[in-house]
């Protein structure tokens, strides 16, 4: 293992080890694997692509990067590795898979902020080979006025933001449902390809007006997010 410190370059879970108040120092662990978003199965580390690189960049309490990212670079068929002490802070994390000399990048996982001021985390990904995910913002109208999610009636854990992608020119379909306060989110991962997207607002009764219409956008291969910018959803 081999720590560097460059200028440029889903989810976490305790470990169970608590920093001493004093140590002032922290350890983020990683596992990662390559998988096909179709089978679901395991493919393993493309052919030339040797390393993974995990990526710790300091972030301040607004979540935008302070100083240089700590990499720590690890054998990408191992799955699993343990960054060198780190400073107690939080870091915005993610694993990159590249090859020996670290020039061609292959896929980047899904990045999350980690505070590790207290414990120890863990980051865990599944690198897309043939598939990505869309990202986007949403913005509620009423009226044609922006209005809040409360005040749309959009709370409760019976409620939220939904996107559906239908496959263009087929049949084929998934959705994924959000928290309206978040304000913004990213899909599980679809298979590469040309999607239709419907973005509305639901309650437990259903659907609250006619949402938001994208006739076309493109998922990519090797991890790719597709980012669908701010969508308007007009609810009644």
């Amino acid at each position: 293992m081999k720590t560097l410190v460059l200028a440029s370059l889903i989810a976490a879970s305790a470990t169970g080890c608590i920093i001493s108040s004093d140590s002032g120092s922290a350890h983020v662990g990683a596992t990662w694997q390559v998988k096909s978003v179709v089978s679901n199965q395991e493919i393993g580390c493309p052919s030339g692509i040797d390393t993974a690189a995990l990526v710790n960049q300091p972030v301040d309490i607004n979540g935008n990067a302070v100083g240089q990212p700590i990499i720590d670079l690890f054998d990408c068929a191992a799955g699993v590795g343990t960054s060198a002490s780190l400073p107690a802070t939080t870091y915005e994390t993610w694993v990159q898979l590249t090859d020996h000399p670290g020039t061609t990048i292959y896929a980047k996982g899904l990045p999350a902020f980690l505070d590790v001021t207290d414990t120890d985390l863990t980051y865990n990904t599944d690198i897309l080979d043939d598939g990505g995910y869309f990202s986007f913002a949403w913005q509620l109208t009423q009226g044609g006025a922006p209005t809040d999610c409360a005040s749309a009636g959009v709370e409760g854990s019976q409620s939220g933001v939904e996107l559906t992608a239908t496959v263009t020119g087929g049949t084929a379909s998934a959705d994924d449902q959000f928290t309206c306060d978040d304000g913004s989110g990213v899909t599980s991962g679809y298979p590469a390809g040309n999607y239709t997207i419907h973005i509305d607002a639901f309650t437990s009764a259903g659907a609250l007006g006619s949402g938001a219409d994208i006739p076309s956008a493109t998922i990519g291969r090797q991890n790719q997010v597709t980012n669908l910018g701010t969508v308007s959803v007009s609810v009644n």
